[in-house]
This record gives C-alpha cells, structure tokens and sequence, in this order.
C-alpha cells in the first residue's frame, strides 16, 4: 500500500531544463507536484525518456502517485527560417505569406496547406498574437497581406488563423510518431493540442496500439473547438483550458468568460479539468508573482477546474520549486472557504446524471448526511471516481485501485487521494489500508464512518454498491 499528502486542487508541471536534476524533482514532487507535463514540442525523446524514468524513480521512492502527461504538438503553422533569425515588420506595410525563401517582402511559411486555406479579408496572427495580418490578396503558394499590427518576428514564430477551419488533422505524421513514443513509455494521460471536433480524438485512440491507451485530455485553444465543446467534453477523458493559443484565437477579453465555460461543461460531464498557461508567469523570472497571478488561481478553483498547470515557470523559469510551494499556498487558502459551499451547490444543482454519477452522488449525500469522515471508492476506472469528484464531496474520498496506471491517473483528479492495492480489491485490506491513510493525515479515527463504493460483482463494471461503514482500527 502506498500514500501521498493529500490535496484537492491538484497541480501539473511542466518539465524542462529547470527540472533536470533529481533535487529539483524529488523538491517539486514533495512540494505537491501531481502530474509532470512532457511538452514534445520541444527537445528529443531520449530526454523526455530520461525525465519520465526520473518522474518514476522519484514517485516510487516518495510513495507518491505522479501521473505522466505527454502533450502532443498538434499542427502547429510556423514561420520558417528568416534571415538572420528574425525580421521587423511596420504598420501599414504590404508583406506575403509564401512557400518560398525569406526576402524583403515574402515571409516563408512551412505548411502550404495553411496557405491554401486562407481568404481575402481574413486575419493572420502572428507571434503569439503581437503581430496581426489582413490577408489582401490570395495565389497559388503566395497571400498577400497588409500589416495591421507590427513587430519583431522570429524564426519559428507561431502563425494562428482563428477564422479558417484548416484542412490539417489531428493527429499529424508527426504526432503519429510521438504517440508511438507515448505508448512505449506508458504515459499515464495525451495531451492532443489544437482538437476542432470529437472525431479528432477519435482518430487519435485508433492511433495508439491495442493494449497501451493512455487516457486523453483535450486542450480547448481554437475557435472552432467552443463551437463543438459538448461533444468534444464528452469524447474526452479530460479537458485542458489552454489560454495561450485561446488567447490569439478568441478575443483577449472574452477569455475568462471562454475559461468559465469550458471549466463548466467539463464538471457538468464528470470530466477532469485543467487550467493552464501564465499562472505564475512573473515567476519564471522572480521569486514572487503578482497580485493579479494569485487572484487567477483562486478564480480558476472557484471556478470549479480540477487542476492548474505550471509551463515555463517550471520548465525554464529560476525558481521551480518555489512556484509549487506558492500554488500550494494559494490554493489551500482558496479550498479554507471554498469547499463546503461548493458541495452545497453541486449537491443542490446537479442537473442530468450518468448510472457512475447517480451512485457518485448518492454517496456524497449520504457522507454529508452521516457526517462520513472519508468516502472509499473500489476502482477499475476514472468514471466512477470523476463521478465523485464531480460533486465536490467535503469528505476525503479515496480511491484504491490495484492498476498501476490507473494509480497515477488518478493524480489529477479533484479531491481523489490514489492508493495502490497490488493484491487485489479486497474488501477488508483496502478498509484497513484506507483507515491506516486516513489515521496518518489525521483526517479520521478508528470507528468513524466512512461511505464504501464497490463493484459487487468484482467483474470490472460499473461501480454499483453502496454501503456505511465504520473505519477498522
């Protein structure tokens, strides 16, 4: 039996170059790390090898369940090699995007397929949305454009286009041949970047082999997504509120409300979800964030997401580990006030509910009605866990479980302290290895009550039983 220090909102990091030491690791994961993010965008699988070993090492020493998120490219557009790595464009110029080298009006652009998409009239974003373009004109191989906005443009440079549903699917070749990575890693969750429908998830699950399916999380960040966000909550495993790309696709203004949306119909769905991009990002440089960075996360956990991601602040930023030690901070301040009201409030207005979360919710109320301690959870899936977790629960809820997989995707669940079972889910070793965890966090005594949710058949089903208990000494 294995534990962790138990939390409710829980916290993804990303690893980078930051993180390349296993003092930095072992700091992180004590601080309250729940996931480590892989970005492959960047660097090569042998590091990103290395740094899931480490992840790994580390969790097991500590007894501590750390999923592992690998977080595809997705089709990216981005300029191509200019000349001395970068090119200054001014306002009111005329400048074509084209297939063609660098010179003193053409920008090279990788992908023809996003030049074939574009139309007149249509806006160009480019460098995480600093510079903006009005397509004037469109060739073969060539768009010409009028610059809006200007700046300094780099190599590399991200181009969005929110007004076009490109013709690119996900996944790309290149994502393809990650997946492959993932699943010889066995990564615990796929991040699939730039999803516009469900059937791009789709197309993803039938990518990866038979046998290794990690659990996908789709990262909201087109336009095109918010028109068909439902059906992608619900094709999901889990949700990602991806603000950077958000913010060049959607109006800047509009983004806390996109934010409170997409956090909505995940929790609506029983879907984890997780708030993402410039969290701390004062602290990629400094030692303390903004006032304006606290207030963020906290409205992110009233807003009801299951988690907040750190990027560069743990990536690339100078003080990684203090980034976790503040988001632990804030967060446990925000949950002081949070909590109780909030499982008054989904317990009052819980609308439509699944078979998982009918039973979820039955066991939320009968834990607030007998004052239950904790809420135990026999698992062989996310469903019935998320299902729980959906409602917010004022008791701990525990989830034991003896897939080890499933130990570590259970990190990123709201509320949910994993415990790993390697002999099986009998009933009497996990009350006695969940009353043992309960004891040491002094969250509940001997002869406390605790609401029990099984799978009576132990065939692997849905969990379907319900019962009260009192916690063995």
């Amino acid at each position: 039996m294995t534990d962790h220090t138990w939390q409710r909102t829980k916290i993804v990091c990303t690893l980078g170059p930051a993180t390349d030491t296993p003092d930095v690791l072992q700091r992180m994961i004590a601080a309250g790390m729940d996931v480590a993010r892989i970005n492959l965008s960047h660097g090569d699988h042998a590091g990103h090898a290395r740094r899931i070993r480490q992840v790994r090492e580390l969790a097991g020493q500590m007894a501590r369940p750390v999923a592992i998120l690998a977080d595809l490219p997705g089709p990216k557009f981005r300029i191509g090699a200019l000349q001395g790595g970068a090119y200054r464009l001014i306002e009111g110029a005329q400048v074509a995007l084209a297939d063609a080298p660098h010179d003193a009006g053409t920008l090279p652009v990788r992908h023809r397929e996003l030049l074939d998409a574009l139309r007149p009239g249509e806006t160009v974003f480019l460098a995480d949305g600093s510079i903006e373009l009005r397509v004037r004109a469109v060739a073969a191989g060539r768009v010409d454009c009028d610059v809006a906005i200007g700046g300094t443009l780099r190599t590399g440079s991200g181009i969005n286009v929110p007004e076009s549903r490109l013709p690119v699917l996900v996944p790309t070749a290149d994502d393809r041949r990650h997946l492959g990575f993932a699943a010889a890693e066995d990564v615990d969750w796929i991040g699939v970047s730039f999803v516009q429908t469900a059937d791009d998830l789709a197309r993803v699950r039938a990518s990866l082999p038979a046998g290794r399916q990690p659990l996908l999380m789709a990262k909201i960040e087109t336009r095109h997504a918010l028109t068909d966000l439902d059906s992608i909550v619900a094709s999901a495993d889990a949700v990602m509120v991806a603000r950077g790309d958000l913010g060049v696709e959607t109006d800047l203004a509009e983004i806390p409300l996109v934010q409170k949306r997409i956090i909505a119909a995940a929790n609506a769905s029983a879907r984890p979800v997780v708030t993402a991009t410039q969290m701390l990002e004062s602290m990629v440089e400094h030692e303390h964030p903004t006032r304006a960075e606290v207030t963020d996360i906290a409205n992110a956990v009233l807003d009801g997401t299951d988690a907040v991601m750190l990027s560069a602040e743990s990536a690339v930023g100078r003080n990684p580990v203090a980034a976790v030690h503040m988001l632990r901070r804030v967060l446990a301040a925000t949950e002081t006030e949070y909590v109780a009201s909030m499982a008054r409030d989904r317990l009052a207005s819980r609308g439509s509910v699944t078979a998982d979360e009918a039973v979820g919710l039955a066991a939320c109320q009968l834990a607030q009605q007998l004052d239950a301690r904790a809420i135990i959870v026999l698992a062989r899936s996310l469903a019935p866990v998320a299902a729980i977790a959906r409602f917010r629960p004022q008791a701990t809820v525990i989830a034991l479980t003896d897939s080890e997989r499933l130990y570590r995707s259970l990190a990123l669940v709201w509320g949910v302290s994993p415990l790993h079972e390697a002999s099986g889910l009998e009933l009497p070793a996990c009350l006695a290895g969940a009353a043992r965890w309960l004891s040491a966090h002094a969250l509940a005594r001997s002869g406390d009550r605790a609401v029990v949710l099984s799978d009576s058949a132990g065939s692997g089903n849905a969990v379907d039983t319900l019962r009260m208990v009192r916690l063995p000494a």
